[in-house]
């Protein structure tokens, strides 16, 4: 998968979305090569955040709290991958379809492309222009989501792809919730 593919998936249910499918990586080559490298990039702006404006946020803490919060939320992040993969492929289930975890596991990992380079919004030093960016990372997900379980789970109808992309949205938003805050509390004690 390339980043120009990437660009269309939103958009399309066959813009890039083609190519996934008839390549079949295995969940270790999806977590080499796209989950780890695109997971280092939240971190490495949270760093970069914190040496560079912390103070825009407001947050007076140690280099090694910001450091310490960055490592935690690295580790986080490559967890959840795999827990919206399990996540997919359990409610995928309840509507009756069989998938492999493989499969999933590829869609949680190319859903959370756009959260992860939405990250660089932390390099930032507007904080509209910051929460544009995050928002903007989130409705890519939320397409990503809705246009990929459609192809990837060949499914047939795409209301039924609807619905399971806003249940398994909606989970995976409580979940980055969860990780913002965590970034956040940490910081501000």
């Amino acid at each position: 998968m390339n980043l120009f593919n990437l660009t269309k998936m939103p958009f399309s249910f066959h813009g890039g979305w083609d190519t996934v499918v008839t390549v079949h990586p295995s969940v270790i080559k999806t977590f080499l090569l796209l989950v780890l490298p695109f997971s280092l990039i939240p971190p490495a702006t949270l760093l970069y955040a914190g040496s560079d404006h912390a103070s825009m946020f407001q947050i007076s803490t140690v280099a090694v709290r910001w450091q310490q919060v960055a490592l935690v939320f690295f580790i986080a992040e490559l967890l959840t991958v795999p827990l919206m993969g399990w996540l997919i492929k359990t409610i995928a289930a309840e509507h009756k379809i069989t998938v492999d975890f493989k499969e999933t596991f590829l869609l949680a990992a190319i859903i959370a492309v756009p959260m992860w380079l939405s990250s660089l919004g932390l390099a930032v030093q507007d904080t509209w222009t910051m929460i544009a960016i995050g928002i903007a990372g989130l409705l890519a997900a939320a397409s990503l989501l809705y246009h990929g379980a459609y192809v990837i789970l060949k499914m047939d109808d795409p209301f039924e792809a609807q619905s399971l992309s806003y249940q398994a949205f909606a989970a995976g938003a409580v979940i980055w919730v969860m990780l913002c805050a965590y970034i956040v509390l940490p910081l501000m004690t």
